[in-house]
C-alpha cells in the first residue's frame, strides 16, 4: 500500500508531459512561435504570444492584437515487459492545449495586455489490465496562468517586460492498489511481542491483484512573475532573455477509496496473532469487516479522507538571438534552461491517517535541463509568411524514476508553419510539430521499502506525437 500511495501522490508532481519540453512542461504557447520550434526570445511574434515568450515583446508594437488559438496533441506510445515482450498502449485522448492573448499599444513605447496559457500539464491514460494501473491508469495535470503583462521601450534599442501569473492548478488520479507484499500496522491487526508482521499476501492475495481503486483530486490558486528584455544590438542583430519564476503550489485534496472485488477465498486455516480465519473465508468481506475493517466509511484506513502535499513548477530561463537575413527572412536560436531540480522530493501526508500506512517522503532528484530551439521564418509577401524549426533538448526524470508518470527521455523535434492573412485585420496561423522520443528503459512498480534504482527497470517505454496548432489573429 505504501508503494500503491507513493504512486498516487507522485502525479501531483512527476505525471508525464507527452507533450513538447522537459518533464511536464509543454512549450507550444502560441501557433506562430511553434511553427518556428519555439524559437524567438529576441524577437517575439506579433501575435501577443509574446506575453509568454518574453513579455518584452509588447513594447514597440502598434495597435491592438487579440489572438485565440489551441495546440492539439495526438500522443502515441507504450511500454514492452522484459519478459514477456507485450506491449501496453497509450489510450490517450486528443488534447487541446488553449492560448489567448489581448495586447494593446497604449503609446509608442508602452504595451500592455492579457494572456491565458497552460505551460505545464498532461493528460494520459492507460489500460486497466497494465501493471503500471497500480501508478495511475487516468492521470491529469493542469496549470493555467493568467498574466496580465506590461513592456516598455526604454529607448529604440532596449525593451522591458514584465508579467504577474495567477495560476490555477488541478491534479486527478485514478488508479488500482496490490495490497499483497503490504505489511498490515499493528494499529489495525496487533501481533504478539516478537512475532513477524504479517502481509496482507498471507490471505492468499497474490501479488498484482486489484484489491481497491483509488481517485485522487486537488485545486490550489498560487503566483508567478514573468520578466523578459529584448536588446537590438544591430539592425540586423537582437537578443532576448526570458525568465519565469516557480510556482509553488500547497495543494489540499479528496482521497476516494472503492473496493474491488477479487472473488478470493482464504486458502487454509490462517492464524495471524489473535485470531484465526477459517479456510474458505471470502477475502472481500474480510478487508470490510473487524479487525481489519479497512473500508469503513468513518474509521477505515481507505475511507474518503483529505491529502495534502506540496509541487513546484519549476522556474525556466531563455537566451536567444535573431539575426534578419534579408529583408523578411529572419533566423532564431534559443538556449533555455529548467530548474528541475527544485523538485528533488516530495512529502505526502494524510492528516487522518493514524496508522501512518499512507504518509510518504518521496526522493526524485530530478535533473536540471538544457533545450537548443533553432528557427527560420520567411515573409513571403504581405500576405503569406512561411516558418520552420527543429528543437532538441535532455529528459529531466533520472534512470531510476522513469515510470508510468514521466516515461520520458531525449527529443528531437521538428516544426512547420504559416500565417496567411485572410483580411487586412484577420489572419490564421497554422502550425505542425513532430516529437520523436529516444526509447527509455524504465519501471512500472514501486519499491515497497528504500529509494527506488535502475535495477527495478522492467521494460521499454516509446513514445512520439504529433502536435497541430491553430489560431486566429484580429488586429484593431
Amino acid at each position: 500500500m505504501r508503494a500503491c500511495v507513493r504512486y498516487a501522490l507522485v502525479l501531483f508532481a512527476a505525471t508525464p508531459t507527452l507533450l513538447g519540453a522537459q518533464g511536464f512542461a509543454i512549450y507550444e504557447q502560441g501557433t506562430c512561435a511553434m511553427g518556428r520550434a519555439g524559437a524567438g526570445v529576441a524577437a517575439p511574434c506579433s501575435d501577443g504570444s509574446g506575453m509568454f515568450f518574453n513579455p518584452a515583446g509588447l513594447a514597440g508594437l502598434t495597435g491592438g492584437h487579440v489572438t485565440v488559438g489551441a495546440t492539439l496533441l495526438d500522443v502515441q506510445g507504450g511500454f514492452t515487459d522484459d519478459v514477456f515482450q507485450q506491449k501496453a498502449t497509450l489510450d490517450d485522448p486528443l488534447l487541446a492545449v488553449p492560448q489567448v492573448y489581448i495586447s494593446y499599444a497604449a503609446t509608442p513605447k508602452l504595451g500592455v495586455g492579457v494572456g491565458l496559457f497552460a505551460p505545464y500539464g498532461l493528460e494520459t491514460r492507460w489500460p486497466t489490465t497494465f501493471d503500471g494501473r497500480f501508478a495511475g491508469y487516468k492521470n491529469l495535470l493542469r496549470s493555467i496562468y493568467i498574466q496580465p503583462t506590461i513592456a516598455f521601450q526604454l529607448s529604440p534599442q532596449v525593451s522591458l517586460g514584465a508579467g504577474f501569473d495567477i495560476v490555477l492548478g488541478k491534479v486527478e488520479l485514478n488508479q488500482r492498489l496490490d495490497l499483497a507484499d503490504v505489511p498490515i500496522p499493528a494499529t489495525i491487526l496487533p501481533v504478539p511481542p516478537g512475532t513477524p508482521t504479517p502481509v496482507f499476501g498471507q490471505f492468499g492475495i497474490a501479488p498484482g491483484t486489484d484489491f481497491a481503486n483509488a481517485h485522487l483530486e486537488a485545486t490550489k490558486t498560487t503566483v508567478a512573475a514573468h520578466f523578459g528584455a529584448i536588446v537590438k544590438l544591430s539592425d540586423q542583430l537582437s537578443f532576448g532573455a526570458n525568465f519565469l519564476t516557480q510556482a509553488k503550489f500547497d495543494y489540499s485534496g479528496t482521497a476516494t477509496f472503492t473496493q474491488v472485488s477479487t472473488n478470493l477465498v482464504v486458502p487454509a486455516d490462517l492464524s495471524i496473532g489473535a485470531i484465526t480465519i477459517p479456510a474458505g473465508t471470502p477475502i472481500d468481506a474480510f478487508l470490510r469487516v473487524p479487525p481489519l475493517n479497512l473500508f469503513d466509511p468513518t474509521s477505515g484506513v481507505f475511507r474518503t479522507q483529505p491529502v495534502t502535499t506540496t509541487i513546484r513548477n519549476p522556474s525556466q530561463l531563455a537566451l536567444g538571438l535573431a539575426y534578419k537575413v534579408a529583408a523578411g527572412w529572419t533566423l532564431l536560436g534559443d538556449y533555455q534552461f529548467t530548474w528541475w531540480s527544485q523538485f528533488d522530493q516530495l512529502d505526502i501526508t494524510f492528516p487522518q491517517d493514524a496508522s501512518g500506512l499512507l504518509a510518504r517522503h518521496l526522493v526524485e532528484n530530478y535533473r536540471n535541463t538544457s533545450g537548443f530551439r533553432f528557427g527560420t521564418e520567411w515573409a513571403k509577401d504581405a500576405k503569406w509568411t512561411f516558418r520552420g524549426g527543429y528543437l532538441h533538448h535532455d529528459g529531466a526524470a533520472p534512470t531510476e524514476t522513469v515510470t508510468p508518470l514521466l516515461p520520458e527521455a531525449q527529443r528531437n523535434e521538428f516544426t512547420a508553419g504559416t500565417t496567411v492573412k485572410l483580411t487586412d485585420d484577420l489572419s490564421a496561423d497554422l502550425a505542425y510539430q513532430y516529437i520523436r522520443q529516444d526509447d527509455r528503459r524504465g519501471r512500472t512498480r514501486e519499491p515497497l521499502l528504500g529509494a527506488a534504482t535502475a535495477a527495478m527497470n522492467n521494460g521499454l517505454y516509446d513514445f512520439h506525437a504529433h502536435l497541430f496548432g491553430v489560431s486566429l489573429s484580429y488586429a484593431f
